[in-house]
């Protein structure tokens, strides 16, 4: 009888180990798998993070440059040139308002004797230009010069524009090209001639041609101006070879190029400068 009962004590000692046994395997099991679900996910968690992109520069909202060209020449002619020329642009990307002036002023003397002295300033009002290839603008323009015996000529106009090439689609291009449409009103006083009344169809082309990448560039503006109630035509060109000598310094090569069917006595149709010079251009 005792060894039946020794032989049950250690048939119940065997199984409580067993037991003990295959419960320590499945907590062992369990943390195991919690562990490396854990380590997945500390793995995997830096992967679905993606870094966030650097914020982008703000455009500069003002624009300005400042620039001096001439020519000197001496010998049998003393041949004296000096152009400033100034530039203030505004563009907004959050308004419909846009502006921008380039006036200039020449002096010249030809064996010491005055022949040029010129005024001309512009002041170009822009909507929507930020906004739209196609824009408004509405514009006035002031004149004096004593070469052309102009003693003033004032233009107003209003029209439209069209940005061709480089507009908002592909604004990073090395072409730009934009033409501009007015009809604007002129008064041209002449010191010694009839004073001009006109009203006038203006078409401006404009166009930038990057050779080299911020390096050089060439830029051209052309005016043509006929009048529609009488028989008087203006047109005029400026082209500029640009070469970017450092950050905001430029050498400047330019070519100025002016016609007018109606002049007074002794003053020639055709005005032509070249001239080289130096260029200032900031932004704020």
């Amino acid at each position: 009888m005792k060894l039946i009962q020794w032989l049950f004590l250690f048939v119940c000692l065997g199984m409580g180990q067993s037991g003990y046994a295959q419960v320590r395997d499945s907590t062992r099991t369990n943390s195991t798998q919690a562990a490396d679900s854990v380590q997945t996910q500390i793995i995997m968690q830096p992967d679905t993070i993606k870094p966030k992109e650097p914020p982008k520069p703000v455009p500069p909202r003002w624009t300005y440059s400042i620039g001096v060209d001439g020519m000197l020449s001496s010998g049998n002619v003393n041949r004296r040139l000096l152009t400033i020329r100034l530039g203030l642009a505004h563009e907004n990307p959050n308004s419909i308002w846009g502006f921008n002036s380039s006036p200039r002023f020449q002096y010249g003397t030809n064996n010491e004797v005055l022949q040029e002295r010129e005024v001309f300033f512009d002041f170009n009002n822009t909507w929507f230009h930020s906004q739209h290839d196609v824009y408004g603008l509405l514009f006035g323009i002031y004149e004096q010069s004593n070469l052309r015996q102009i003693h003033d000529r004032f233009n107003a106009g209003v029209g439209l524009g069209w940005k061709i090439i480089g507009g908002r689609r592909v604004p990073s291009t090395r072409v730009q090209l934009s033409i501009t449409n007015a009809l604007l009103s002129e008064r041209t006083d002449f010191i010694s001639a009839n004073d001009v009344r006109a009203v006038r169809n203006s078409t401006r082309l404009k166009a930038r041609f990057e050779l080299v990448k911020d390096k050089l560039t060439v830029q051209h503006t052309t005016f043509f101006q006929p009048a529609l109630n009488i028989s008087n035509l203006r047109w005029n060109s400026i082209s500029q070879l640009v070469f970017k000598a450092g950050k905001h310094l430029s050498l400047t090569a330019t070519l100025d190029n002016s016609y007018e069917s109606y002049n007074v006595e002794g003053v020639k149709n055709t005005q032509i400068n070249s001239t080289l010079g130096l260029s200032y251009t900031g932004s704020k």
